[in-house]
């Protein structure tokens, strides 16, 4: 799966050259705007990556960067995304502007893994880590797009699988993790619930420690332009500005099937209050429960790809760590068929999703609500098991405790 996945975004690069030189349109993927906010950094003050005409104008010099000398239409052609990322995320990618773009892509790939194969070793046996962790549809989708995926489900899933032993060094790489701020929505409200207190102090002090580090490196002024167009994008589900295709979201979900957008904002709204009620449920009844805190984790990570009204099919990646507690917990503790049947075949039909919105059908949001009742279902069925009088009897929980 691994190297299908690699030999196809190996194609699909190869056709964006083919065809930048023929004159047609070159391949866009997600990377390059993070490239050429790489670039535009190098040459001028940060705060312009949140200028429109300005992160144009960078993507247009990267598409030049990328395929040479490609025409003015076809740099037009390439368009430009607007920069979202807090000002802390620019710390990351200053360094890319420094290398040629395919090493910049391969480079910022095999750096933002390490935190997600770190996070799948803590979860299963090595032997089965590794497959587990590259065959899971979503890295193709991260791959593909050269996105964040790793970096923010691998410092999520690392931090989460770190919290029963090490709690400080949990709460650093959650804190990390903020450079894309909405999906750690839940998690202080799951720390708080679970009474993970050294956790929750030091995912606080990491992350004003990387803000305090961001106004030393580029000022104050980009944090006024990151608060100031933030409603911008906001308005930009309004105005039918993102791509609905690839989003995989309850407000995504419902938009593709024809609801109206107070609609399908009511029930993104909904469905957000309901998943942090799920959530501090889940961390509330496993205080000092270190042998369900695996499952705890699967249900805060899934449960935030239903709470946010922004993920796509490469943020996605979270739910391979709650996959892998799931498939530890079937390991240990035994499934039914129907269990192994719902996991595996959830995770294969994330490579349709696509496809299928194509048609106006988003199956996204139903695949994580599959999986999210799985872990709800295991994780009741195991506190049941630890009220039982022959508890004390069952072996001590390795994979559970992360």
């Amino acid at each position: 799966m691994a190297a299908g996945y690699a030999l196809f975004v190996a194609w699909t690069l190869a056709g964006g050259y083919r065809s930048a030189e023929r004159g047609e349109i070159p391949v866009y993927t997600d990377y390059t705007p993070t490239y050429a906010a790489s670039l535009l950094v190098r040459e001028l003050p940060a705060e312009n990556l949140y200028l429109p005409r300005m992160m144009a104008a960078a993507t247009r010099e990267a598409a030049r960067r990328i395929y040479g000398d490609i025409g003015e239409a076809q740099a037009h052609a390439v368009g430009f995304a607007p920069w979202m990322y807090p000002p802390t995320f620019i710390l990351a990618v200053v360094p890319l502007a420094y290398l040629p773009y395919l090493l910049s892509w391969f480079a910022w790939l095999a750096a933002t893994a390490v935190p997600y194969v770190l996070a799948m070793r803590r979860i299963l046996p090595p032997s089965l880590a590794w497959p587990f962790a590259f065959a899971a549809p979503p890295v193709f989708f991260n791959a593909m797009y050269g996105q964040t995926g790793f970096l923010t489900g691998g410092l999520i899933g690392l931090g989460l699988a770190l919290l029963g032993r090490r709690p400080v060094w949990a709460g650093v790489l959650i804190g990390l993790a903020s450079v894309k701020p909405h999906l750690g929505i839940l998690i202080p409200l799951a720390f708080l619930a679970g009474g993970h207190w050294r956790a929750f102090a030091a995912a606080t002090v990491t992350v004003l420690a990387m803000i305090a580090a961001s106004v030393l490196a580029f000022g104050d002024d980009p944090w006024f332009a990151f608060i100031g167009t933030a409603l911008f994008h906001l308005e930009g589900f309004a105005a039918g500005a993102y791509d609905l295709v690839p989003m995989t979201t309850v407000l995504a979900t419902l938009r593709l099937a024809g609801a109206s957008l107070d609609t399908a904002w009511a029930a993104q709204y909904a469905s957000a209050a309901l998943m942090a009620l799920l959530v501090a449920w889940a961390w509330w009844r496993g205080r000092r429960r270190p042998d369900t805190l695996g499952l705890q984790a699967a249900v805060l990570c899934l449960a935030t790809l239903l709470a946010v009204p922004m993920a796509y099919l490469y943020d996605l990646v979270l739910l391979v760590p709650a996959a892998a507690w799931l498939w530890a917990d079937f390991t240990e503790r035994g499934a039914r068929r129907w269990e192994r049947v719902a996991l595996i075949g959830a995770l294969a039909a994330i490579l349709a999703v696509k496809a299928v919105a194509g048609f106006g059908l988003q199956l996204g949001a139903p695949i994580v609500a599959v999986l999210l009742g799985l872990a709800v279902c295991r994780y009741r069925a195991a506190l049941a098991r630890l009220r039982s009088p022959d508890a004390g009897r069952r072996p001590e929980s390795g994979s559970g405790a992360g």
